[in-house]
C-alpha cells in the first residue's frame, strides 16, 4: 500500500468534496478506477506511460474542478516528465540516405518535367492565337443574329419582374415560419439526488447541448440506444432529433461546464448543480 502523496490528497479531498466516489470519476472521465487509485497513491508504476500519467492526472483534476496546469507547477517533484525519446543514430543514418536518394531522383526528372512545361505552354499559346483569329473573323451575319438574340433575351427579362417578386414574397414567408421558434412546455416530475424526471410537451424534442469547459455527456432513448456517450470540451456543441422518442436519458457529468436547452429554451438544472457535479435527468416526452 502506497502513502498518499500531497497531489493524491489535493486530488481526494477535491474530490470527495464534490461527493463524488471513485466510479462516478471513473464514469466521467473513462480512465480505469485502479489507475484513479494509483494517482490518488502516487502509484505511477502501474500506469501505462509517462505521458498517460499526466494525462489521467489532467482530466482527475478537470473533473473534480481543478486547475491542472497549476497541479503541474506545485506538484512538479512529484509528476514524472514526458519527454520524446531521441532517435538512435543509425535511424537517423538510414532517414538521410533515404531523403539523399529521393533528392537524386528528382534532379534527374526535373530537366523531363521543365521540356513538358515548355511545350504545353506553346501549344497554349498557339492555341490562344488562332481562337481569336477565329472570333475576329466571324461573318457580320452571325454578329448581328447573336444581337437579335441578346436583345430578345433583355425584353423576356423585363417582362417577368411582377412574377419574380411574387415568387420571392413567398420564399421570406417560407423562411420566417421555419425561423419561428419551437414551443414546448417542460415540467419537474420528481428529484431524488442527482436524479430527476422531466415532463416535455410539444409537436418537436430538439436538445441542444453547448460546452464552456469539459462535460462528459450520454443520451440514449428508453430502449438504452446511444445516441451519444463522450466527452465534449470548452465551446463545443451537439444538437439531438428526438422527437420520435417518447423517453430519454441525459447524462452531465459536469453540470457547471454544459448547457441544455429543449427546443430552444435553456433548462434549469432540477437539481443545484454545486450539490451534484454530475445529473441523470429522464424525460417523458408527450408529442402535441
Amino acid at each position: 500500500m502506497f502513502p498518499l502523496t500531497e497531489l493524491g490528497k489535493r486530488l481526494k479531498e477535491a474530490r470527495e468534496q464534490r461527493h463524488m466516489s471513485l466510479d462516478d470519476l471513473q464514469e466521467i472521465t473513462k480512465i480505469q478506477k485502479r489507475y484513479l487509485i494509483a494517482i490518488e497513491q502516487g502509484n505511477y508504476v502501474i500506469m501505462p506511460g509517462k505521458f498517460y500519467v499526466r494525462a489521467f492526472i489532467r482530466q482527475y483534476a478537470e473533473a473534480v474542478g481543478l486547475d491542472a496546469d497549476e497541479l503541474f507547477e506545485q506538484y512538479a517533484n512529484e509528476i514524472p516528465n514526458a519527454q520524446q525519446e531521441e532517435l538512435p543514430g543509425e535511424l537517423s543514418r538510414v532517414k538521410s540516405r533515404q531523403l539523399s536518394e529521393q533528392g537524386a531522383k528528382v534532379l534527374d526528372v526535373l530537366p523531363k518535367i521543365l521540356i513538358g512545361t515548355l511545350v504545353i505552354g506553346v501549344v497554349v499559346v498557339l492555341w490562344f492565337f488562332f481562337q481569336n483569329r477565329t472570333v475576329n473573323e466571324k461573318p457580320q451575319e452571325q454578329v448581328i443574329n447573336e444581337k437579335t438574340e441578346f436583345e430578345q433575351s433583355e425584353q423576356a427579362n423585363e417582362q417577368q419582374p411582377e412574377k419574380q417578386s411574387e415568387q420571392q414574397s413567398e420564399n421570406e414567408g417560407e423562411n420566417e415560419q421555419q425561423e419561428q421558434p419551437l414551443e414546448a412546455t417542460v415540467k419537474v416530475i420528481e428529484t431524488n439526488g442527482r436524479r430527476s424526471t422531466l415532463e416535455v410537451t410539444g409537436e418537436q424534442l430538439i436538445i441542444d447541448i453547448a460546452t464552456k469547459g469539459d462535460a462528459w455527456i450520454e443520451v440514449k432513448n428508453g430502449k438504452g440506444k446511444a445516441f451519444a456517450r463522450k466527452m465534449m470540451y470548452a465551446n463545443q456543441s451537439e444538437t439531438f432529433d428526438l422527437t420520435n422518442e417518447t423517453e430519454v436519458l441525459l447524462v452531465i457529468g459536469q453540470t457547471l461546464n454544459a448547457e441544455v436547452k429543449i427546443n430552444g429554451q435553456t433548462l434549469q438544472y432540477p437539481v443545484n448543480p454545486n450539490d451534484h457535479v454530475r445529473q441523470d435527468i429522464t424525460i417523458i416526452y408527450k408529442k402535441q
